[in-house]
């Protein structure tokens, strides 16, 4: 067999020496230059995703300090600081990052979420160095950003009110920095192209592509508002206890000898799913308006998406997991007119609950 193989091969190669070559004198590229240019695209790529995950760090940062009252226990001290250094990048960004910021082994911010306890009279700037947190050293290498977060974490439990110790310009300086408090669902941007989000309970993804669907900042938050509606309303866990139920289905058709490759389960957590995209779509609204953001335009994505996905304009049906695109425009004016009505007279932003027990009973008013 290995001798047809190369037999196979060679003639191949034959074939392809009669096959029609280009008839222009292409430029002869030097690998020197191609190198170079090769290390400017990722230096291009890497600012652009840093401008993309500002972005979206100054409108998720409202949000999920406005959504504390509903994240029950789910919360944890906020700096609001993107500190990083060149291991907070994917391996082959790490030399663009030490071009555009001297990125190294030491954390240095870099940038301060807009409205958040590192943003408040310039408190923390692009270019600071933490030095130390209440006499802790900041942490170094690999996973520091992660380290630097749990330091924070862990002096917080002394008091809101920490000691941190800085390099600015050459020069150390102590400020006094008070943290708020934050829903613990951490706002991710994805490098995927697709015009996607999702939440999986303890995260929220933004695709990169959606980021560039965008064609304003409420779009961003009304998105970021529903995926973070789905953690707080625990939805991702209802849909995990329903694929449980429905599997015990399946695992009676294995046990007589039927396969049924898990159709019981899956059918089991499509259950509701389209009502659960609808209550995300409800309980963001709310969210967005407690942060005090604008909400009448918000369901005009949905025109904007069915312009993109024209067969979402449909009704939905048994088997979607998510509403037509005409019924989650509907249903989110009538959302926002609620909300209005509410704000007019004066009440608290709370979501109509039909089952005192849920997430978002001990929801406090707008502040």
């Amino acid at each position: 067999m290995r001798v047809v193989y190369l037999v196979i091969a060679a003639v191949y190669l034959i074939t392809l020496q009669g096959c029609i070559a280009p008839t222009t004198r292409i430029a002869q590229t030097d690998d020197v230059a191609v190198a170079l240019e090769a290390k400017k695209q990722r230096e291009i790529a890497l600012q652009s995703l840093f401008e993309y995950d500002r972005r979206l760090q100054n409108i998720s940062g409202k949000l999920l300090s406005a959504a504390v009252p509903l994240c029950g226990e789910k919360t944890r001290p906020y700096l609001g600081a993107f500190v990083a250094n060149k291991y907070s990048f994917e391996k082959d960004m790490q030399d663009a990052a030490a071009a555009l910021w001297s990125a190294n082994d030491v954390l240095k911010v870099m940038y301060a979420v807009e409205g958040s306890p590192a943003a408040a009279g310039g408190l923390l700037a692009a270019g600071d160095i933490p030095v130390s947190v209440n006499g802790q050293s900041a942490p170094v290498g690999e996973e520091a950003s992660k380290r630097f977060q749990e330091l924070l974490s862990e002096q917080a439990k002394q008091g809101n009110t920490l000691q941190l110790k800085i390099l600015r310009n050459d020069r150390e300086q102590t400020i006094s920095v008070t943290l708020d408090k934050t829903c613990d669902y951490p706002v991710i941007l994805g490098g995927d192209d697709a015009l996607n989000a999702y939440a999986d309970g303890q995260r929220i993804v933004i695709l990169k592509g959606l980021m560039r669907f965008f064609s304003n900042d409420n779009e961003i938050a009304m998105i970021v508002a529903h995926e973070l509606a789905h953690n707080v309303m625990k939805h991702i866990d209802a849909q995990r206890t329903n694929y449980m139920i429905g599997s015990i289905f399946d695992i009676l058709a294995a046990a007589y000898g039927v396969n049924t490759q898990g159709l019981f389960g899956n059918a089991a957590a499509l259950t509701y799913s389209k009502e659960f995209e609808a209550e995300a779509d409800y309980v963001g609204l709310y969210i967005m308006a407690r942060a005090g953001l604008p909400i009448d335009d918000t369901p005009h994505i949905w025109r904007r998406m069915a312009a993109e996905h024209p067969t979402a304009i449909g009704k939905a049906g048994l088997t979607a997991s998510h509403p037509a695109t005409p019924e989650r425009f509907v249903g989110m004016e009538k959302a926002i007119q609620e909300i209005k009505d509410k704000q007019a007279k004066n009440l608290p932003l709370t979501p109509e609950l039909k089952d005192a027990s849920s997430p978002t009973n001990s929801a406090a008013p707008a502040q």
